[in-house]
């Protein structure tokens, strides 16, 4: 069905790359701007520090948002390969399932630096030396519940490793975000797929996680 578009143009940002998508409202997330230039590039550990998490008895943390479900499939690929936990983070109040619902909800939330109440709570935080930070991209970031999770969760030093969904924006300014969020924090090199490449993803996922220095398990 054909919606009509609206580009949301930011600083330092990229408008999306196929026509088709700039006449419709999923161009909103789909071709959210990049904001690359904007990230300044992370110190990642080495893989026997990466993998250390685990190997020395600490645990690992799979924290994701996933509204469409792309981004829960990419975090049970992930789980699948490392272990650990996997959390699912919601909000008190449910995002509306509606497209056009959620693209407007999103944007306000962003425009006016919301913290949606979260209802997802981990009472063993401080066991986690390891978190991977899953999320579809929303306006060129994670979508504003984790600002909230993250501002009342202090990450410390814990690695901290972003994986995402989108349709043509990537990571767009998370890493940013993130680095913010967590100053103290270990930045390891994140993962990006579209949404519509998520199920045959996995070969790219053991690549990334690879290359981190997390082994397969037997």
């Amino acid at each position: 069905m054909s919606k009509t578009s609206r580009i949301f143009l930011q600083p330092h940002t990229a408008v999306v790359h196929q026509e088709n998508m700039i006449r419709s409202r999923r161009g909103f997330l789909k071709g959210i701007a990049l904001g690359a230039a904007a990230v300044i590039a992370a110190p990642v550990l080495s893989r026997a520090s990466a993998y250390a998490a685990e190997a020395g008895g600490n645990k690992v943390l799979i924290l994701y948002f996933s509204h469409s479900g792309n981004t829960r499939r990419l975090a049970g690929q992930i789980h699948g390969r490392v272990g650990g936990d996997m959390v699912e983070l919601k909000t008190v109040v449910p995002y509306p399932q509606d497209y056009d619902a959620v693209v407007d909800m999103a944007q306000k939330e962003q425009q006016s630096n919301a913290r949606p109440q979260i209802a997802t709570e981990i009472p063993n935080w401080d066991e986690y030396h390891t978190v991977f930070i899953g999320f579809p991209n929303w306006w060129g970031t994670m979508p504003m519940p984790f600002f909230t999770f993250l501002e009342k969760h202090n990450m410390g030093d814990k690695n901290v490793i972003p994986f995402c969904t989108h349709e043509g924006s990537r990571l767009g300014r998370s890493e940013s975000d993130l680095r913010k969020l967590c100053p103290q924090a270990h930045m390891l090199k994140g993962f990006e797929v579209r949404g519509s490449r998520v199920s045959s993803a996995q070969k790219d996922v053991d690549a990334w996680l690879d290359g981190l220095g997390f082994p397969a398990r037997n």
